[in-house]
Parts: structure tokens; C-alpha cells; sequence
């Protein structure tokens, strides 16, 4: 028996808990607006959550199962769960809306806090540019069926993330006023480059598995 195998099985006896997964989330990050700036920013995902709707799945892989607005998470957003299944083990662009067929968004919630968010910018989010991803199993909407086919796995990938919104220096301290005054500087694109892996059961449970 293959060690994937053996892990299915324990985990179709033990069965899963809402939330319940495993996966990494790493790479550069530098967020000016925020006073963050890393070489190696690490997500350490302990919440993946689910929600399936006509064909799309969304995926929410976070940093706890609190309320979104205080959890850094990583979104990725399916729009056709059927190509994907049909390209399994390939590399699936990743990229804006009408142009590739996932989506992926990182929102430094708690990395940046509230009081920047408020201060700058209504919320801070990078949105994947260009990049791709390998799945090699994707749930496919049926929530009753055995664990093999409830488990969304991506052994791979790799996105370039940008907020391509302008966001100025809004610091009094640092804004002359009279007859130096000027406009607010423009402060540096938000922008993160992540690698890494995920896998979860999908789950049917509330409030935690919070898409259903």
C-alpha cells in the first residue's frame, strides 16, 4: 500500500474536522503602506476552507479560522472546477479574471492591521498577476461522497502578486503644509511573489468552514 493510500485511509476512519489541512504559503513580501518588508514572509496556514457553487470553488487558505477582517488568507477562486479536473497534474495559468482560469488573492489582514487599512486604504489585497498551479485531485461539489473524491490537493505554485492600486503617504508628519504643501507622496506597490502546497478534505460544518 502507497503512503497516499494509508493516509486516505486513516483519514476516512478517523474522519476530518471543519478547517482541517495541511499546505505552505511562503515567499517575498513588501507592503510599504504596512512597514512590511521580507524576503521570506510565511503564512503558516492552519484554516483551509471551501465553498462550492455551480461549477466554481472558492478556497480560503488562512492563518487561523478567525474572522477574515483580523486573519491574513489566501483566496483562490476556481471558476470551472470541470477544467481543472479534466488537467489534473498540469500547470493551470494563474491570473485576473477573463484572463486565466484561477484567480488568487492575499489579504495581509493581520499583517497589516486595522489602523493601516482604515488609514490608507479601504483593505489591503495583492492580486495574482501571472503564476500557475498543478492540482492533483479537486473537490467537485458533492459533500456526501468518500474522502478520495472531497479532497482538493495542489502540489504546486507559484503566483506574482501585486495591489495595482495608487496608495499615497497620507502621514501629517510627513506632508508640509503652507506654502510647501504639496500632494502626498505615492507610496510603492504592494507586492509578493508566494510559492508552496496545499491539501483539505472539504467538510460540511458552520461557522468555521465559513463559505457554506
Amino acid at each position: 500500500m502507497t503512503i497516499r493510500a494509508r493516509m486516505l485511509g486513516l483519514m476516512m476512519m478517523a474522519g476530518c474536522s471543519v478547517g482541517e489541512g495541511s499546505g505552505d504559503v511562503r515567499g517575498p513580501l513588501h507592503l510599504e503602506v504596512c512597514s512590511v518588508s521580507t524576503e521570506l514572509f510565511d503564512l503558516r496556514p492552519t484554516f483551509f476552507g471551501g465553498d462550492f457553487h455551480d461549477g466554481t470553488l472558492i478556497i480560503r487558505v488562512a492563518q487561523g479560522g478567525e474572522t477574515a477582517e483580523f486573519s491574513d488568507e489566501f483566496v483562490w477562486r476556481i471558476n470551472n472546477t470541470a477544467y481543472v479536473a479534466a488537467h489534473l497534474n498540469e500547470r493551470i495559468p494563474v491570473g485576473p479574471a477573463g484572463v486565466a482560469p484561477v484567480q488568487a488573492t492575499f489579504r495581509p489582514n493581520e499583517s497589516c492591521g486595522r489602523s493601516n487599512i482604515s488609514r490608507y486604504a479601504p483593505t489591503v489585497a495583492l492580486e495574482a498577476m501571472s503564476g500557475y498551479v498543478i492540482f492533483s485531485s479537486i473537490f467537485r461539489g458533492d459533500s456526501n461522497a468518500d474522502a478520495t473524491l472531497r479532497l482538493t490537493e495542489v502540489t504546486q505554485f507559484s503566483v506574482a502578486l501585486r495591489d495595482p492600486r495608487v496608495v499615497t503617504d497620507n502621514d501629517p508628519s510627513r506632508v508640509p503644509s503652507g506654502p510647501a504643501a504639496r500632494e502626498p507622496a505615492a507610496l510603492s506597490d504592494s507586492v509578493g511573489e508566494f510559492e508552496g502546497w496545499f491539501r483539505f478534505y472539504y467538510v460540511r460544518g458552520r461557522p468555521a468552514q465559513r463559505f457554506q
